[in-house]
């Protein structure tokens, strides 16, 4: 990547992609701080103005009244307020709002990109750029510009009146600065070098602390809390001496550079001395410039603060930028969209990395059909469900739905077109009104209540001390496995989408909660083509079509009694399932 390409990527990250707004802001930044500065001036002019003349004869002259300094103050504390209003108000949370604005978008990225990404993204390192850098990049971009301001002030005054009185003072003043910039570079080289580690070992610690405190009542049950906090605390301790690290990498290299400064005080004093002895100077000038230098170096040396912080930015800015430049799933243009739901795959292939799962499977569900897929653990059941709603790409073939492929759709429409219940339920920290809201976002309540009820989950609802508005814990924490799983179906009741893929919905539930969920499943499936994942073969013996799939291929395909007359895999499966239905403990001796 050139260097070019490389300035454009960081300049959309640090702009929000506006270049102009942050021009502006940055322009208003400026002036603020000027603005802000002045005051600073002001006491240096009213020192040397009132002072002059007590403290060196020589300077008496003429003096204006007081008042005009005290005017001058005045306008500018107006001014200040003025352009304060306006940089906060107009500009400043414009910006922050752009901020937000982009984290929104990058939200919506995240939504149009393969399930592969996030087999390789985990939720620690997803929520570190969101949002931790972010604030970094937003934090440091507006203190290097308000500091910087202040520095290029200062100097400017320092240069301008020391040029005036003295050419060898601001002289002494100023060479020591060019000599410092050197230990700021290397101290960036050295702090870039170490903070791409740094930024991955505190996303990998926040990606320990979510799946710790996650599984931490499983971790209970089997007594293995303490041993597995072991793994998270050495996390925490490889952050801690890689943050050390990182501070002795750039502290140590900025001190020196620091440390040319102080020297450059040294200077200022060791040359005023020598020319206030020949009588170059007055002692007033001497000590006034003695202020200036520590004026001027006070603020040169907190850009040796910023460079640590710079680098690590650049580290947030590529990150960022990466995940920008994820390749999202394609839409063929123009897009399209159909209004019927029957179901199509054509010689698909489909390989994770380089192991190929699913092998030229071909098969047609008609409209409002109802067809299920079987077959041992691995064989692609699930694999096969989730193209289809295309979470990921495939490699080889085509899936159509309504004779549209599916890649011509976009995804909010491809996503209206299915309702999807899981065996593995998520739901969210909020409300169980705003869970069951998220298959239809504009649902009224009554249309929440209707779905509850159609779903078997209203009565026990309303048993809640707060009815639709219980909080639920982080994935449904707080409810059982047969709850959480009649509130999904709920949201799928819903959406109302023609296509409804079941993922074994009923799988490991009780007597009770199983009935009450296939009561809740067969008003799901009304009048819509349905595709379900089948475990137990008994729940899809009245499927209009059962596909057997083995290894990645479909061996078998017919209604439960053509499979059972084939004497095939179907009906080894079956024979399989009825013989493990008969088991029984033994009595123990």
């Amino acid at each position: 990547m050139s260097k070019k390409e490389k300035f454009k990527r960081w300049r959309d990250i640090v702009t929000y992609g506006d270049s102009r707004k942050y021009v502006k802001f940055i322009a208003w930044l400026f002036f603020d701080s000027f603005i802000a500065s002045i005051p600073s001036s002001i006491l240096m002019i009213a020192v040397y103005y009132f002072l002059a003349p007590v403290l060196d004869d020589s300077l008496a002259y003429e003096q204006k009244p007081f008042w005009i300094l005290v005017g001058i103050l005045a306008v500018q504390t107006v001014l200040y307020a003025i352009v304060r209003r306006k940089s906060y108000l107009d500009i400043c949370v414009g910006h922050v709002s752009a901020q937000q604005e982009e984290k929104l978008r990058l939200g919506d990225k995240l939504k149009t990109l393969p399930m592969g990404f996030f087999a390789t993204h985990d939720a620690g390192e997803l929520s570190t750029l969101l949002m931790r850098n972010y604030e970094e990049i937003e934090n440091l971009s507006s203190s290097i510009v308000a500091n910087g301001t202040v520095i290029v002030i200062r100097l400017i005054i320092a240069l301008v009146i020391l040029s005036v009185f003295n050419v060898k003072m601001m002289l002494a003043m100023f060479i020591v600065i060019p000599l410092a910039i050197p230990f700021a570079i290397m101290s960036y080289k050295r702090v870039a070098h170490t903070s791409a580690e740094l930024i991955a070992i505190q996303q990998q610690t926040a990606a320990e602390t979510i799946e710790y405190a996650g599984g931490i009542t499983t971790l209970q049950a089997y007594n293995r809390a303490g041993s597995a906090f072991e793994g998270l605390k050495q996390s925490f301790a490889k952050l801690r001496d890689d943050s050390k690290r990182q501070e002795k990498a750039g502290g140590a290299v900025s001190m020196y550079g620091r440390a040319i400064l102080f020297l450059g005080i040294s200077i200022v004093m060791g040359l005023g001395a020598y020319l206030l002895s020949i009588d170059e100077i007055s002692p007033f000038f001497y000590i006034m410039c003695l202020l200036a230098a520590l004026q001027v170096y006070e603020p040169i040396m907190q850009l040796f603060v910023f460079v640590i912080s710079m680098a690590r930015m650049n580290q947030c800015v590529e990150k960022l930028a990466r995940l920008k430049e994820e390749k999202e799933l394609a839409v063929t243009e123009p897009s399209k969209t159909t209004d019927r739901s029957d179901i199509s795959f054509k010689n698909v292939h489909f390989s994770y990395g380089a192991e190929e799962v699913i092998k030229g499977v071909s098969f047609n569900i008609p409209e409002r059909k109802f067809v299920a897929l079987v077959g041992s653990s691995g064989s692609g059941k699930t694999t096969i469900a989730r193209l289809l709603a295309r979470f990921w790409d495939i490699q080889q073939g085509e899936i159509c739905i309504g004779g549209v492929p599916i890649t011509s759709m976009t995804q909010e429409h491809l996503l209206s077109k299915i309702s999807m219940v899981f065996q593995d339920v998520y739901l969210f920290k909020d409300t169980i009104a705003e869970n069951i809201r998220i298959g239809k976002p504009d649902a009224t309540e009554d249309e929440i209540y209707e779905a509850a009820k159609a779903a078997a989950c209203h009565e026990f609802i309303m048993s809640l001390p707060d009815g639709y508005n219980t909080m639920v814990g982080e994935g449904g924490s707080t409810l059982s496995g047969g709850e959480k799983q009649r509130i999904s179906i709920a949201r799928a009741i819903l959406s109302d989408a023609p296509i409804v893929f079941l993922d074994e919905a009923t799988a490991s539930l009780d007597p009770e909660n199983e009935l009450l969920i296939q009561q809740a499943i067969d008003e799901l499936v009304k009048n819509k083509t349905v595709l379900v994942i089948a475990h137990r073969l008994q729940s899809v013996m009245n499927a209009n079509d059962i596909i057997v799939l083995d290894k990645g291929r479909i061996v078998e395909e017919g209604t439960h009694k053509e499979l059972l007359d084939m004497n095939g895999r179907y009906a080894e499966l079956w024979k399989e399932q009825q013989t493990a239905g008969k088991w029984k403990l033994l009595e123990a001796n």
